[in-house]
């Protein structure tokens, strides 16, 4: 079911709620929308109740005059708000910086999960954004999203050739003119200005073992500036696990509620 829900700034903000159970929100990250989540949801969905976003610019949501990192955390925010007190909130890459600046003005939460949150300067500089830039003003959104996903998001080239020509690769295609905004707003984005120092939300953090070297970073950093964070490696895993290993990803998130292994173990068992 599609739900709206406004942003403070009278954006409406596009919502696919299905599931059962805990409300757990999913914010995707810069180059795609909710259907980066569509492999990970059909596992969740008997435990939580998922509300994956449509962050403005893109899918079905709207867009505003200006762009700026802290409306997105407004945007989370005011998401979470209508899901209901009780809501996870989870959030993968750029979607993953967002979701911490949510929680700081959220304040309470059962639980946080960031898989691999850039931690501001770490995605691309002046040029490359210009390079990229250049790309989509030539009409060439393929190249464009090739180097996106294999310089940042650390693909390479042979998986970049099996993804194209998937419906996710179409839909990173139209996705693919909001990122120069977010890039810009990484490139100057200091971690110090999250105040994650004053986080008290369990907050669980995700990374691949065979991610690129600014995601290993990152975590760290943000692991450094959340007291009480835990770190999971995801093995054999990169950037993308929510489509290459939907089954591990929903494994971690699983874990969050009380009973949902146990109950998962007993099932299999009778079978």
């Amino acid at each position: 079911m599609l739900r709206h829900v406004t942003a403070p700034d009278g954006v409406r903000l596009a919502c696919d709620v299905a599931g059962e159970g805990p409300p757990l929100v999913m914010v995707h990250g810069a180059g795609s929308a909710r259907w980066s989540f569509d492999l990970v949801r059909p596992h969740l969905e008997p435990h939580f109740t998922i509300w994956a976003l449509d962050r403005r610019g893109r899918g079905d949501s709207g867009d505003g005059d200006g762009y700026s990192v802290e409306h997105e955390f407004e945007d989370v925010e005011a998401v979470v708000r209508a899901a209901g007190r009780h809501a996870y909130l989870f959030g993968h890459s750029y979607g993953g910086l967002v979701s911490a600046g949510a929680a700081v003005r959220l304040g309470r939460l059962p639980q946080l999960v960031l898989y691999e949150p850039p931690m501001g300067g770490v995605l691309a500089d002046d040029a490359w954004i210009e390079r990229y830039e250049a790309h989509l003003a030539a009409g060439e959104r393929n190249a464009a999203v090739r180097v996106f996903m294999h310089d940042v998001g650390g693909y390479s080239h042979e998986e970049l050739d099996d993804m194209e020509g998937t419906p996710f690769w179409q839909a990173r295609l139209e996705a693919a003119p909001t990122a120069p905004r977010e890039l810009r707003a990484e490139r100057d984005f200091m971690l110090d200005h999250l105040g994650l120092q004053e986080l008290a939300v369990p907050c669980l953090l995700l990374v691949g073992s065979e991610s690129p070297d600014w995601a290993r970073r990152s975590t760290d950093a943000f692991a450094a500036a959340i007291q009480g964070a835990e770190v999971h490696t995801l093995d054999g895993q990169g950037h993308g696990a929510a489509i290459g290993a939907p089954e591990l990803l929903a494994a971690e998130l699983e874990r969050l509620v009380p009973g949902v292994i146990e109950s998962t173990r007993d099932r299999d068992a009778s079978t």
